[in-house]
């Protein structure tokens, strides 16, 4: 499967898995909820993107009656000023009927106020049997997606929240009508790959640094050429980085974006980390980290090398890929 070296990592479903989550979060489980709620708390910062919560519950007294069931449960998402609920209810069509059917609803609400509601299967419709119900948040985009099952979760709903705007969630509910054996309750932040990678620097600032610097390494790097085998790789852009000594690796050098992305060029904005060399034993030889078009970090089998501190060489073997930056002079 090609990447882009920016090179784009897998083609498909990069645009969840390029986030770096920060762990899964259990809240205490088994336990019963009996009309009542338990709220778990978010500590969401501005570096998160989206926040996931999954529960797994089996509901009581749910079993064949005449329209919906009475008892029913769900989860809450709430913000410091509205809150976003997820209800899942069983019931018949048509009871006592030769076309009666059992089926499931699920249906999201905004301050009370129905956003959307399916008519969904993939659900246990029996009473005491388990199920899981899932949302994902996605703060940037200010997007509610649900997903559930009785034995996977299967996207089933979601809707943009454009009236909360920038608000970061505060906390999460799981709560019923009736009683709620739960087994287990999860959540987790996916942190903004943009966030991890900025740095201090400013234009101003690293400009008067390469300046004063007599480190030859240490200076802006432009692109010059590329072998690539395009069934392997394909190019991010014609980068314009920039190299550091880095603060945090003793002998390395932190290799900064400035300019020349075309893979998810919105996203990548000047300055920041796109990379880092770190010194091995022979001389102008390095080994690599990079960080890919879509912000998936590379740091197995690439390496790089400086040759008369003016070519910079990037060789991503397994990808039978080599990128060459020049040395820009001061």
């Amino acid at each position: 499967m090609t990447r882009f070296i920016s090179l784009l990592p897998f083609l498909l479903g990069v645009a969840f898995s390029s986030f770096a989550a920060d762990g899964v979060h259990y809240g205490r489980s088994p336990f019963v909820c009996d009309n009542s709620s338990v709220v778990n708390t978010l500590d969401c910062d501005s570096a998160v993107s989206l926040v996931r919560a999954e529960v797994r519950g089996a509901m009581k007294g749910i079993g064949e009656r005449r329209g919906l069931s009475s008892s029913y449960w769900g989860l809450s998402l709430n913000f410091p000023a509205d809150t976003v609920c997820v209800t899942l209810r069983h019931g018949n069509t048509d009871f006592g009927d030769l076309l009666d059917r059992r089926y499931t609803v699920v249906t999201l609400l905004l301050d009370g106020d129905e956003l959307c509601s399916e008519d969904v299967g993939g659900f246990s419709t029996a009473s005491g049997e388990y199920n899981s119900l899932a949302f994902e948040y996605d703060v940037a985009a200010c997007e509610i997606r649900v997903s559930g099952g009785a034995h996977a979760l299967a996207p089933l709903c979601g809707y943009k929240l454009d009236t909360i705007g920038s608000e970061l969630p505060t906390s999460f509910s799981v709560w019923s009508h009736g009683q709620l054996n739960v087994s287990s309750i999860s959540w987790e932040y996916r942190n903004s790959p943009v966030a991890s990678l900025l740095t201090s620097w400013t234009p101003a600032s690293l400009d008067s640094y390469i300046s004063a610097s007599g480190d030859p390494l240490e200076g802006y790097w432009s692109y010059l050429d590329r072998e690539n085998d395009p069934d392997y790789a394909r190019m991010g852009g014609r980068y314009l980085l920039a190299m550091v000594k880095s603060a945090d690796v003793s002998g390395g050098y932190d290799i900064l974006y400035i300019d020349g992305a075309e893979v998810m060029a919105k996203e990548w904005q000047p300055l920041m980390r796109k990379g880092r060399l770190r010194p091995t034993i022979f001389m102008s030889h390095f080994d690599l980290e990079w960080v890919d078009s879509t912000f998936a970090d590379m740091t197995d089998d690439i390496h790089a090398s400086v040759t008369d501190n003016a070519i910079l060489t990037l060789s991503f073997p397994l990808l039978k890929t080599t990128m060459r930056f020049s040395k820009v002079p001061r």
